[in-house]
């Protein structure tokens, strides 16, 4: 039976090779787009950076004639002083202010311009400056200076995992969701298209009529879909993991980059977290497509169920792995937590072993089901 599903197998890959788009869109898309998605916002990302830092700002000053302060202010930004109400920040010093004095400084504006929250942080900062200047030249006339308040050093101790430390915390959000994300996706595409759209294009019928058991056929179709799903879902992650090395594509992350790299055994972790899965969307995606009279049909079952693992991956995203073994008996959500943990660098075998057992028994009475409506004429609508 094994060696009819290897060959049911080979017969859809050899048909998807002919399928220069569906193949482009599946392997090759995620390796060129990704890095141009990314690598597109890491460029906006900087421009706008460079421009707001080039920018001459239009700032009301209010309570403060103090000329201390627009010399700090100068130093972090182009700035020209204007009149009520024509700036594009207002500054207002509280409290009938003068130089030392106790007072509330508002910063009042609008946020909704990128550029003017990276020009509202340089004005925090100088005000931050400008309130160290004001403490030292008062602790002056006591012959201290603010260094001389300070009687703690503070040394911040990381305990984290290297690789958390090192763009692994940036993986962990983000690998995940993408990648679970298309391995989703292309199990949509291939299990609908060689289930439900072989019964529109009449060539389900004939296969059913060979030799070849329909047991092997449901395991080899199968065994094709999760291919293509977890092939889809590597070609992500090289796409990421392409836009996170290369300088503009990890300003978008957040991320000066990788430092180091991932080795073989989170990359094996990875790999088998994958397969699992990629079983898991496979058989269920065969399932839906066996019942369904027509692509279109499968599809309309199919997304609600794409929904949710999309809602799944963003309500995981923020999340720290968890040590609540029952996740990992959930599908999906013990896949997004494992790799979490990986990025991260904080193996878990126990959690591992719950996710497989989890996964590949799912997959098994997934693949029991699709076996039974390939022995299924009525079920199956072929003839």
């Amino acid at each position: 039976m094994f060696n009819d599903a290897l060959l049911i197998l080979k017969k859809e890959l050899k048909n998807l090779t002919k399928d220069r788009r569906t193949l482009f869109s599946t392997f090759f898309l995620p390796l060129i787009i990704l890095p141009i998605i990314f690598i597109g916002m890491g460029v906006v990302f900087q421009s706008i950076e460079d421009k707001a830092k080039e920018t001459t700002y239009k700032i009301e000053i209010v309570g403060n004639k103090d000329t201390a302060y627009r010399e700090v202010l100068t130093k972090h930004l182009f700035w020209q002083e204007v009149g009520e109400n024509e700036g594009d920040f207002k500054i207002i010093f509280g409290n009938n202010y003068t130089p030392g004095t106790r007072a509330t400084v508002i910063l009042s504006y609008d946020s909704s311009s990128r550029k003017n929250q990276i020009a509202a942080e340089m004005i925090k900062q100088s005000l931050v400056s400008y309130e160290l200047e004001l403490a030292d030249k008062f602790l002056s006339l006591f012959n201290l200076s603010y260094e001389d308040l300070h009687t703690l050093k503070i040394i911040i101790d990381d305990t984290a995992q290297q690789a958390a430390q090192s763009g692994g915390a940036i993986l962990a959000m983000l690998m995940p969701y993408f990648m679970v994300i298309f391995l989703f996706s292309g199990s949509m595409n291939a299990g609908l298209d060689t289930t439900s759209g072989e019964k529109e294009r009449g060539s389900l019928a004939v296969l059913l009529v060979n030799q070849v058991s329909r047991t092997s056929i449901a395991w080899g179709k199968i065994l094709y879909v999760s291919v293509v799903s977890l092939f889809s879902a590597i070609a992500t992650f090289m796409g990421l993991l392409i836009a996170m090395t290369l300088p503009l594509g990890s300003v978008a992350f957040g991320s000066q980059g990788l430092n180091g790299g991932i080795g073989i055994g989170p990359l094996i972790v990875i790999i088998v977290s994958l397969i699992s899965s990629a079983l898991v969307s496979a058989g269920l995606i065969t399932v839906i497509g066996c019942l369904a009279k027509s692509v279109k049909e499968g599809g309309s079952y199919v997304m609600p169920l794409y929904m949710v693992v999309v809602v799944v991956g963003v309500t995981t995203m923020y999340m720290d792995p968890s040590k609540n073994i029952f996740l990992f008996l959930i599908p999906i959500v013990n896949t997004i937590f494992v790799l979490k943990e990986t990025f991260m660098g904080m193996h878990n075998i126990l959690h591992l072993m719950v996710m497989l057992l989890s996964n590949l028994t799912i997959a098994y009475f997934e693949a029991k089901g699709v076996s039974a409506l390939f022995n299924s004429e009525r079920i199956l609508q072929t003839v």
